[in-house]
C-alpha cells in the first residue's frame, strides 16, 4: 500500500525545487528566522512528520528544534535527521562609498575623477555593476597649511621740533597685528611769519612699521560619493535538514475506581417507618379485599339456599293433593 503524504505547503516545496535562488537567500537570515521550517510533510499511515529546514553553512544544526510533542492523540519524538547540500545563486543590492582627492573644489574636475559606473567584487564573492548617485557627492577640505606673510604700515608725524626718533612711537597696531618701527624718513619745513622773523625749522617724520603674520590655507579637498546596484553570487551552499518525528499512540488513562458510599446512619428511622407504613397499608387493603370477597360469597350461598328451599316446598304440596283425590 502506497503511503499517503499530505504536504502543508506544496507551493513552498515547488519553490524549493524550482527556484533555488530564493532558498539560497536563507543563508543570510538570522538564526531565529532560519530555524523556521520551510515545509512540513505528514504521513498519516505511518504516523510520521517531517520538518524541512534550510540553513546556512555557518548555522549549527544542533540549534534545530527536536523536542517531542503531542498531536492528534499521538506523541511524536525525533527519530532521525537527514542532511542535503543545495547549490544555487543569490542576488542582493549593495551600496559602496568611494573617495577621491583634488587640489581644487571644482565640480568639473571632481566628476572627471568619479566614473558614472564601476565594476565591483565583494569579499564574500558578490560581483556586479554599481552606479554613481549624484546626490551623495560631498566635498570637504582634506587638510590645512600655514605660511608667514610680511606686513608693513606707514605713519607720518609732522611739525616736529627736531629730527629725534625719541619722539616717535616705536610700535603700532594694524589690523590686530603689532608692528615695529623699521625706518624713518625726515622732511624739513621752513616757516616765515608776518613780523618778518624766522621761526626755526620744523620736521616731519615718515615712519615705516613692519612685522609678519601667519596665514592658513587649504592644502587639498576630498570628495566622497556613493555607488549602488545589484550584485550576484553563484555557488552559494545551503544545507537542508529534514527532521523526522515518529508518533506513538497515547494510551488512555485507566479510570479511577468508584467507591460506593454507605448510606448515612443519621436519620435512618424515617425510611424504615415509611417502609413499615407502606406494608401496613398493603396489608389493610388486602384484608379489606378478603372481607368483601367473603361477604360476597356468603350472600351468594344464602341466595342459592333460599332458591333450593322454595323448590322443595312446592314439590311437597303437589304430592299431598294427589293422594287426597285417590
Amino acid at each position: 500500500m502506497r503511503k499517503r503524504f499530505i504536504s502543508l505547503s506544496v507551493s513552498l516545496l515547488l519553490l524549493t525545487m524550482l527556484a533555488l535562488p530564493a532558498q539560497a537567500a536563507s543563508a543570510n537570515l538570522s538564526d531565529s528566522e532560519a530555524l523556521l521550517p520551510v515545509d512540513i510533510i505528514i504521513d498519516q499511515d505511518s504516523r510520521e512528520i517531517r520538518k524541512v529546514y534550510d540553513l546556512s553553512p555557518n548555522t549549527d544544526p544542533a540549534m534545530l528544534p527536536m523536542e517531542a510533542f503531542e498531536r492528534d492523540g499521538s506523541r511524536y519524538e525525533c527519530t532521525d535527521i537527514l542532511r542535503e547540500v543545495v547549490i544555487g545563486s543569490e542576488t542582493q543590492t549593495i551600496t559602496q562609498t568611494e573617495s577621491v582627492d583634488s587640489a581644487k573644489k571644482d565640480m568639473e574636475i571632481i566628476l572627471e575623477l568619479l566614473p558614472q559606473d564601476k565594476e565591483t567584487t565583494t569579499e564574500d564573492g558578490f560581483s556586479g555593476t554599481l552606479h554613481l548617485v549624484l546626490d551623495s557627492i560631498k566635498t570637504e577640505p582634506s587638510g590645512y597649511g600655514s605660511s608667514t606673510k610680511p606686513v608693513t604700515a606707514t605713519r607720518s608725524y609732522p611739525n616736529l621740533a627736531s629730527a629725534d626718533t625719541n619722539h616717535l612711537p616705536k610700535t603700532i597696531t594694524e589690523g590686530g597685528q603689532t608692528l615695529k618701527l623699521q625706518d624713518v624718513q625726515w622732511q624739513t619745513d621752513n616757516t616765515y611769519n608776518a613780523d618778518d622773523y624766522e621761526i626755526g625749522d620744523r620736521f616731519t617724520a615718515i615712519c615705516t612699521y613692519g612685522g609678519s603674520k601667519s596665514v592658513s590655507y587649504v592644502t587639498g579637498y576630498t570628495t566622497t560619493a556613493n555607488y549602488t546596484g545589484e550584485v550576484y553570487r553563484t555557488g552559494v551552499t545551503v544545507i537542508r535538514y529534514t527532521v523526522i518525528y515518529t508518533g506513538t499512540p497515547i494510551a488512555p488513562a485507566d479510570p479511577e475506581p468508584v467507591t460506593e458510599e454507605e448510606p448515612p446512619q443519621t436519620g435512618a428511622g424515617w425510611p424504615v417507618m415509611t417502609a413499615l407504613g407502606l406494608a401496613a397499608l398493603a396489608a389493610g387493603v388486602g384484608g379489606t379485599y378478603f372481607v368483601m370477597k367473603r361477604k360476597e360469597r356468603m350472600s351468594y350461598e344464602e341466595t342459592a339456599d333460599n332458591r333450593r328451599g322454595g323448590a322443595d316446598a312446592h314439590h311437597d304440596d303437589g304430592h299431598d293433593g294427589h293422594g287426597g283425590r285417590v
